[in-house]
């Protein structure tokens, strides 16, 4: 078989379903072996939203999410989405095209030292420049993508190497399974966690996935100690456990979990990762606390982060070892008062009246009664999702997604395309005004494939998280005004549906209405951000 065919046959031996990209002529041997595979194709708009989408497959189904792109421009605009999933740990295998072999050292057509950046961007990278490479090249990217930290993995094609004859007869090796941490670890652990008064777990990414979970519950159920999420630990507990949650920390720290953290004596960082939320925002606490570090991985020590002890393993082995030695352990009534203090401090919320628009805080509450538990609900960047992550109460794993190691505008459009050719179903996707129309245009790639969601977009016509932060460090506020959209007519360019809600019961009405759409549906909302710097900064 000729090289492309060895890497669809490949790609199809290891479980991929689809591929998002952009043909071009270094690369078109691959689309055109993909066309016999029963690898679904989907062709995007840009190849960023096509990263993306990769992403958001790894994040959401744990298998590597698969992104193809020709030489020259094509594989330089796979760098943001293959930064954001290399920063956050989600599995991705990019695909590239290049040069022929006898062109390589020539100033020529879309030819540049297209590896160094990809080094930059991904886990690792490599060229393929002989036939004989191709399958060793994509079984270890595929196996280097899945081992911890999880990441992209980019691979380098020529052109001639696609187009000559290949053999592939290895087999796929996947990472190997990993076992609890040591159990004297866990032992130790335990003995600190029993003798603190206010001990705290703080839930992190790696925490956050549906079997970690499934044992932090069971550990909650026989030690009730009280959980703070970040950003993307978010759904670590379940409404039967919700007396125990104190909230997401980030951006500010001016949290009650951030509060919560500080007076702290024992904190358990669970699937902790600094890039989430730096130490020196919350390890402010007593200068004695203890500093427990569960995960995968050893911790990144820093002045602000040098944990007394480190239990690493298999997270939700550790976690389901760990739940014995805890049993029968009950908060201390001082500890009690606290987080009684703290859960009444979450229910404080600002109130922004303006005509014709609508507070944010009660238009995430309208998202949260018209999403179900089973649905996906997916917030892209800006101060929307400051509201999301403060607000938007999430009680099961793999239900609520952010961006938040990178930080990256526009991903929460190709994230829902994503859920929805995945399976998932209902899915929202909210985002800025701002952000939307970064990718936007893959609104046409989802009435196109079928993709099924709602998008809702909180209009405020500026890039406000950007500008509110500016004004409190300036006084004043600039570059980031924003001209204004038809967002509504917009969407049904492209064959969507598009509304206008201005209260937050609209909206809750349009996106019920909307969850069984047969077509992609985007609902414009005129938000007030006005109070933005007492409600979230202060």
């Amino acid at each position: 078989m000729k090289g492309s065919d060895l890497v669809v046959e490949s790609l199809e031996k290891a479980g991929a379903k689809w591929a998002f990209g952009i043909p071009g002529a270094k690369i078109d041997a691959l689309f055109d072996a993909l066309a016999d595979s029963s690898i679904q194709t989907i062709v995007c708009r840009h190849e960023q939203n096509a990263a993306f989408m990769a992403q958001a497959i790894g994040r959401m189904t744990g298998e590597p999410g698969v992104v193809i792109a020709t030489s020259g421009p094509g594989t330089s605009n796979l760098a943001t989405g293959l930064l954001t999933a290399n920063t956050e740990g989600d599995p991705v295998v990019a695909l590239c095209g290049d040069v022929p072999r006898d062109m390589q050292m020539k100033h020529t057509h879309q030819a540049f030292d297209s590896l160094a950046l990809l080094k930059s961007v991904s886990k690792g990278a490599e060229k393929v420049i002989d036939p004989g490479q191709i399958q060793e090249a994509l079984f270890n990217a595929i196996r280097k993508s899945l081992i911890y930290p999880r990441g992209a993995e980019s691979l380098v094609f020529c052109q001639d190497v696609l187009s000559q004859e290949a053999i592939g007869n290895m087999p796929l090796l996947m990472p190997p399974l990993r076992s609890a941490a040591p159990v004297e670890v866990l032992h130790e652990t335990a003995e600190k966690i029993r003798k603190a008064q206010l001990p705290v777990f703080f839930v992190g990414r790696r925490g956050s996935s549906r079997r970690a979970v499934e044992a932090l519950h069971l550990l909650l159920r026989q030690a009730p100690i009280p959980v703070v999420e970040t950003f993307q630990g978010s759904g670590a507990v379940s409404h039967d456990l919700e007396s125990l949650y104190m909230g997401r920390v980030g951006i500010f720290g001016n949290q009650p979990g951030d509060e919560l953290l500080r007076r702290s004596d024992c904190v358990v960082t669970i699937g902790y990762d600094p890039v989430e939320y730096d130490a020196k925002l919350w390890n402010q606490g007593e200068e004695d606390r203890e500093l427990i570090h569960i995960d995968e991985l050893p911790c990144q020590v820093d002045r602000d982060y040098s944990p007394n002890l480190e239990a690493i393993g298999d997270i939700e082995k550790s976690l389901l070892a760990l739940a014995p030695m805890l049993s029968g352990l009950r908060p201390k009534s001082e500890a009690l008062a606290e987080m009684r203090k703290v859960s009444e401090e979450l229910e404080e919320q600002p109130s922004l009246k303006q005509e014709g628009r609508v507070d944010p805080v009660e238009a995430v509450k309208a998202i949260r009664r018209a999403v179900p538990d089973s649905g996906t609900v997916i917030s892209d960047v800006g101060s929307v999702y400051i509201y999301m992550a403060r607000y938007f109460r999430s009680y099961v794993p793999g239900h609520l997604f952010f961006s938040n190691g990178q930080q990256t505008l526009g991903v929460a459009l190709p994230w829902a395309i994503a859920a929805s050719i995945s399976g998932r179903d209902p899915v929202v996707s909210v985002s800025g005004d701002g952000g939307f129309l970064f990718s936007a245009a893959e609104l046409e790639t989802a009435v196109r494939i079928g993709a099924r969601f709602v998008h809702v977009v909180f209009d405020d016509g500026s890039y406000d998280m950007v500008g509110f932060q500016e004004e409190m460090k300036y006084q004043r506020r600039s570059g980031v005004n924003l001209g204004s959209v038809d967002i509504p007519e917009f969407a049904k360019s492209f064959g969507a549906d598009g509304f206008v809600a201005r209260s937050p019961r609209e909206l809750e009405d349009i996106i019920r209405a909307s969850l069984s759409a047969p077509r992609p549906v985007v609902i414009d909302v005129p938000v007030n951000y006005s109070g933005n710097i007492a409600a979230l900064a202060q």
